[in-house]
């Protein structure tokens, strides 16, 4: 036990130097310093996985969370007003036989489509948060599990951090801005609820990828 002790606190003392480190390097930077240009739009590009049995306390042997390793989810947003804008996003995923949705047996392989239409609030923006822009985020949207089609609502949040926060592009007050210094990491989390029916398919799914804004 002193052993573990021992090594959490080793590990945690280095994280603490290596973060104390790393920000007196990089120039902490609000949404309203990030760029000299207005750029209201977002594409982006990333992996999901999906958990089918979230809202199952006892689960059967074989219900897991199934992770499409491959980029599988791509989303494309514009902002509308401060703080606020609209997002297309498409994401896939599958089910494999002999797994579990909701706790129900699947008999057949499964591919789950999903494309929503969400509104996307940065509160990020709101509080001129350096660093990282939190946001939350609702929608409606189609969802197809296998040969089945449904109306799904969705709501969640997620994080966006700017490349530019941690010194990527940190000459950002030149006139010409680097191309790179507009790049960014996302996650996010989304649950989605099968609306049409009591049928299978709501879901919560995480997510994670890389953004482009222009």
């Amino acid at each position: 036990m002193k052993t573990i002790k021992r090594n959490l606190f080793t590990v945690a003392l280095l994280t603490v130097t290596l973060l104390s480190s790393f920000s007196s390097e990089a120039q902490i930077l609000t949404k309203k310093q990030r760029y000299l240009g207005d750029y209201k739009w977002r594409v982006g590009i990333g992996v999901n996985m999906m958990d089918f049995n979230f809202n199952k306390s006892d689960l059967p042997e074989g219900a897991e969370t199934v992770l499409m390793a491959i980029p599988s989810r791509f989303y494309i947003g514009t902002e509308v007003a401060k703080n606020l804008s609209i997002e297309a996003s498409f994401a896939m995923n599958e089910v494999k036989k002999d797994n579990y949705t909701s706790g129900v047996l699947v008999t057949d392989d499964k591919t789950i489509y999903v494309l929503d239409g969400s509104l996307v609030y940065s509160i990020g923006g709101l509080f001129n948060i350096p660093y990282v822009d939190p946001y939350a985020k609702a929608g409606v949207g189609y969802l197809g599990f296998g040969d089945s089609n449904y109306t799904s609502v969705s709501f969640g949040g997620g994080l966006n951090f700017y490349l530019k926060d941690f010194g990527i592009g940190k000459d950002y007050r030149y006139p010409t801005e680097k191309w790179y210094s507009r790049f960014g990491i996302n996650v996010e989390a989304v649950g989605r609820k099968n609306i049409t029916n009591s049928g299978p398919g709501s879901h919560m799914q995480a997510s994670a990828g890389v953004f482009y804004i222009f």
